[in-house]
């Protein structure tokens, strides 16, 4: 079924105080799906009119899926045969709080598995459908430290934010890191992006024989954390042994830094060893202490530093450039395509300017510039249903959600209400 819909992501919002009528109704969760006919790398083109169309009801737990463009709910507790399995591509499902019926929630992938020809497609919660009290215009994003950003199929991970004290002097700062680096050390953990060095450094110590590959020597620093002689690629023997200190400075030769009013960026092709092509890690850890490997000049006052995400199956990185962004007072920060954005993505899918990212209240925010493939920020943890509006997008499928309570006796008996729109 074809129909003309053009998003409409307004936000409506509803009070609902102790012993209102309206509390006391049965909750529901209105949902809208729009699909796109076309597959083109898991996006959705905002700026297309004519899309299929389904708004349905949901009263319980649900898994949403979808056969080609047509979109079906079922109960958390359906069996699938073997043949709905191979033809439905399960999307999300949405989960209903045990205790608080009125709290649902949409579920991050994992809570289903599809069939071998549909891959789990993670869920992206859509920048412009956050809407202030006046459903027009945007109230942003606020960015945290680990959350992934998606412009057009362009990803970004936020590595660092840099704020100021939430009770401090007003020249007091706190600086916010992901909590995987940290976590990974002290855990044990396998983690490629951090090397923990503290067993292996300790045992190189007791051997005078072995020394750093790149300068030759037993000891380079006073720095016990820069003279680690360690071995964090596949080589094997005294042939693998270099100081925490050489391979910082090799790694920066290989890294090259551009700068202008705002950003500070970092990018490189291959971070690996020459001899076994191992990628080196990103950070070392040597008795809960973590260095990181690549050198960033950091200024005093608030910054976010934002991590491109790498599209090159053929190295295995997961990052392949550092934009340091300083916020500025006067405009907004602009990232796109063009020639006039501060931060520049040279992708077609990425508009010419895409997003604005401001610094507001002590955050960082991001809004979208109505761009063609959307402002998407991807979901880790579950989403909670609100009254007001919020859309997520997975693959080339929008669903919007809204929290709503039912006043009519018909719609507190269905579990599922079906309004398909002719």
């Amino acid at each position: 079924m074809q129909s003309k819909e053009v998003l409409d992501n307004n936000m409506s919002q509803t009070q609902i105080k102790p012993g209102n009528a309206l509390s006391q109704s049965k909750p529901v969760v209105e949902v809208k799906a729009v699909t796109w006919d076309k597959d083109s790398h898991g996006l959705f083109d905002y700026e297309n009119s004519y899309y299929d169309m389904r708004k349905f009801q949901i009263a319980k737990p649900v898994v949403i899926g979808r056969n080609k463009n047509e979109i079906n709910c079922w109960s958390k507790n359906q069996n699938f045969s073997e043949n709905e399995r191979r033809e439905t591509e399960f999307l999300l499902s949405i989960s209903q709080n045990h205790e608080d019926r009125s709290k649902f929630s949409v579920d991050v992938p994992g809570q289903f598995r599809n069939h071998e020809q549909f891959p789990v497609r993670h869920n992206y919660l859509i920048v412009r459908s956050l809407k202030c009290k006046d459903g027009r215009n945007q109230r942003g994003y606020s960015l945290h430290p680990g959350e992934i950003i998606k412009l057009g199929r362009v990803e970004y991970r936020v590595r660092e934010i840099k704020i100021r004290k939430p009770n401090g002097n007003g020249n007091e700062f706190e600086v916010l890191t992901t909590e995987e680096e940290a976590y990974d050390c002290m855990s044990g953990l396998p983690n490629d992006e951090v090397f923990d060095a503290t067993k292996q450094a300790l045992e190189n110590q007791n051997d005078p024989s072995l020394t750093c590959r790149y300068c030759f020597q037993r000891d380079t620093s006073d720095d016990m954390m820069e003279n680690l002689l360690i071995n964090p690629c596949d080589c094997k023997g005294s042939s693998g042994m270099v100081h925490l200190m050489c391979l910082m400075n090799w790694i920066q030769y290989k890294i090259i830094s551009k700068n202008n009013n705002n950003i500070a960026t970092y990018s490189w092709k291959k971070l690996q060893c020459e001899v076994c092509t191992k990628n080196w890690p990103r950070s070392v850890c040597f008795q809960n202490q973590v260095r990181s490997l690549i050198s960033v000049e950091k200024p005093e006052f608030p910054y976010i530093i934002l991590e491109k995400q790498s599209t090159d199956s053929t190295t295995n990185l997961k990052a392949n450039s550092l934009s340091l962004i300083v916020p500025s007072e006067d405009a907004p920060i602009k990232l796109g395509r063009g020639h006039q954005c501060d931060l520049r993505i040279s992708d077609i899918s990425v508009s010419r300017i895409h997003a604005f990212l401001k610094f507001e209240n002590n955050r960082f925010l991001i809004f979208d510039n109505d761009s063609k493939f959307g402002t998407l920020i991807k979901l880790n943890k579950p989403y909670q249903v609100m009254t007001d509006k919020a859309a997520v997008q997975i693959g080339r499928t929008v669903f919007t959600f809204v929290l709503k309570y039912s006043k009519s006796s018909r719609n507190q008996q269905s579990a599922l209400k079906d309004d398909k729109k002719n």
